[in-house]
């Protein structure tokens, strides 16, 4: 049974899966090495807490050790294979054997992690989507090693946090992000060609297909370097030239325009 459950660096989603784990009433322990990024995490969350009066306690922590007595650990940290299996392997040497340890990958290899493990059937993708207070859907991403008992107690702890569930297997960018990015790429084509201006085409997407939001700003509320990595990720694990990132998201990346994050992408901020 999940009562306390560890983030694993706190940058834009890790905080955000924090908060919504309070919100659920359970305890969290966030883990940076970055002293700012955890500066950041307490100076947002402390103000949630307080504004609403939520009981579940957190702690902020820059020694992996401190995750040591976690139900559950969530790995948040870059979306780098290295720096994600390099922890997974020092995690092992820090946590007792039942923790369940979790990535929320947005698109790397769950078996090719799983495989950093000593471990691995206690391992198991968990994409929650951006924002998770508002997008209630986490992908469940299976691999060859997991325990099957381990899903009952996942699906029972997304159950308390009212997020929907769905079960998916190892493919590269899972259900999501293999169908969405495509489509935000698609869209950077149609802004560098010069089919129409960037407010137009969100503006077609939100009206016309009925999004919430247009692939354009929604790529800058992601961080474009984000979803260049993805697609590079895609377009390497399928060897399939129709995921090549548009060169204007690369050139983007490139001159420092991420998004929300650097107050400019698409649109200023």
């Amino acid at each position: 049974m999940v009562t306390q459950v560890g983030i694993a660096g706190c940058g834009l989603m890790g905080s955000a899966i924090a908060e919504t784990n309070l919100h659920a009433g359970y305890d969290v322990i966030i883990f940076d090495t970055e002293e700012s990024q955890l500066s950041n995490a307490k100076g947002k969350l402390d103000k949630k807490i307080n504004e609403s009066n939520l009981q579940a306690t957190v702690k902020y922590k820059d020694k992996i050790s401190s995750l040591k007595n976690c139900d559950l650990i969530i790995e948040c940290l870059t979306e780098d294979e290295n720096i994600k299996s390099n922890f997974f392997k020092n995690i092992e040497k820090n946590c007792n054997r039942k923790t369940i340890i979790a990535t929320n990958t947005s698109s790397i290899s769950i078996n090719r992690l799983a495989s950093s493990l000593q471990y691995p059937e206690r391992f198991l993708g968990l994409h929650f989507m951006n924002p998770p207070q508002i997008i209630k859907l986490v992908e469940i991403i299976n691999h060859k090693a997991l325990d099957k008992k381990i899903l009952t107690e996942i699906a029972q702890y997304l159950d308390v946090m009212d997020m929907i569930s769905i079960e998916c297997n190892d493919k590269p960018g899972f259900i999501v992000n293999r169908i969405l990015l495509p489509m935000i790429n698609e869209a950077i084509y149609c802004l560098e060609n010069d089919t129409s201006d960037a407010k137009s085409i969100d503006t077609a997407l939100k009206v016309g297909a009925n999004h919430p939001m247009g692939p354009l700003e929604l790529a800058d509320f992601i961080g474009l370097d984000t979803c260049l990595s993805i697609l590079r990720i895609l377009q390497e694990d399928f060897n399939d030239s129709k995921y090549k990132p548009c060169p204007l998201l690369e050139e983007y990346v490139q001159c420092g325009k991420l998004g929300r994050k650097t107050k400019e992408g698409f649109y200023k901020y």
